[in-house]
């Protein structure tokens, strides 16, 4: 499953960011690393960005962006 298929309100853990080196590396700086939990807080009325909470601060993110980290669900 990837970031951008959660719903608001559930939970995840990161296992993977399978994107370019430049677009890895920035979500990396950023605090989403592989076995990070982050948690979808809401979806813009188009779908685009994403807002998750990971480590404490909220991050919006482009869906294209978020569909490229692969994670667990963990249906909270």
């Amino acid at each position: 499953m990837t970031l951008d298929r959660l719903k608001p309100g559930n939970s995840a853990q990161v296992t993977d960011i399978e994107a370019d080196h430049i677009l890895r590396r920035r979500m990396m700086e950023l605090g989403v690393t592989p076995g990070t939990k982050v948690s979808v807080v809401r979806v813009a009325p188009m779908g685009d960005p994403i807002e998750i909470k990971v480590r404490g601060y909220r991050l919006s993110l482009r869906k294209a962006d978020a569909a490229s980290i692969s994670c667990t669900n963990r249906g909270e």
